[in-house]
């Protein structure tokens, strides 16, 4: 969960390919902003809305115990709650989602040793199903997205981001570039876990703007100005783009609200 800079991501770019192909910055970019472009939007419609607190929690405890990568929990809850919005499932059966969600972020994120076996999901959870039971609620979920799931979080844009956290003059005025990176990193990933907790981040703002002002509110935690130069250019968000969920991030005081959420089941 830790590996932020994770290179089996598709939003990956090396160091040293970043350096061969400097003319195709631009393209690249939009390729990226592209994709976002294909995001399904909530509507704020979940009958499941209620347990979502507990199936983030418990797909957390899976990625760690199975050191699956940021942007596999990021994906899986995506495609959780998207699903979740359009359907109304009951109880009996929401673990069982939540597992498949991850297994097929796990299939799309993660190296083929790393993906978990549904005999590990579901021991997870008592055995509480069969391995029919999931091969066919995972024929259900990708035939939903129209076999599409390479979604874009703010997870992927933030290892994209990444390369350019540290700029040339915050390491004149620190000296410590390993301890700069790992304060930074720390403070990325707890960021992350903040915005993925909070499911009103995800419906209100795009990915990149999240990753961005993720981004921003570390530099700051550590320190440093808020936004370089360097930046801005690959992000293509200036410092005043996202100022409104800087702030909330930030305060982290009270939880985004959103009137149309009005399910206030809890699991139990």
């Amino acid at each position: 969960m830790r590996c932020l800079m994770n290179k089996d991501s598709v939003f990956y770019l090396q160091r040293e390919a970043w350096d061969d192909i400097k003319e195709y910055k631009d393209g690249y970019k939009q390729v990226i902003k592209q994709r976002e472009k294909h995001r399904i939007p909530f509507l704020h419609q979940s009958p499941q809305f209620g347990y979502r607190v507990d199936i983030v929690e418990y797909i957390k405890r899976i990625c760690i115990k199975k050191r699956l990568t940021y942007c596999c929990f990021h994906l899986s809850i995506y495609l959780l709650d998207i699903f979740m919005d359009n359907h109304s499932i009951m109880q009996d059966r929401i673990l069982i989602v939540a597992n498949v969600c991850l297994l097929l972020a796990a299939k799309f994120e993660e190296s083929s040793m790393n993906i978990p076996k549904i005999c590990e999901l579901n021991a997870d959870i008592n055995n509480r199903y069969t391995i029919k039971d999931y091969k066919e609620l995972e024929l259900v979920i990708l035939k939903f997205f129209h076999w599409y799931i390479m979604f874009p979080t703010a997870a992927h844009y933030t290892h994209y981001y990444m390369q350019a956290i540290i700029s040339h003059d915050d390491i004149k005025s620190t000296g410590e570039l390993r301890t700069l990176f790992y304060n930074l990193h720390d403070s990325v990933t707890t960021y992350l876990d903040y915005i993925i907790d909070d499911i009103h981040y995800m419906q209100c703002y795009s990915p990149s703007k999240l990753a961005a002002t993720v981004l921003s509110a570390s530099r700051l935690e550590a320190g440093l100005s808020g936004w370089t130069d360097q930046l801005q250019y690959i992000t293509d968000y200036s410092n005043e783009d996202f100022q409104e969920p800087l702030k909330l991030l930030m305060t982290k005081k009270n939880a985004m609200s959103c009137p149309k959420c009005i399910h206030k089941t809890t699991i139990h």
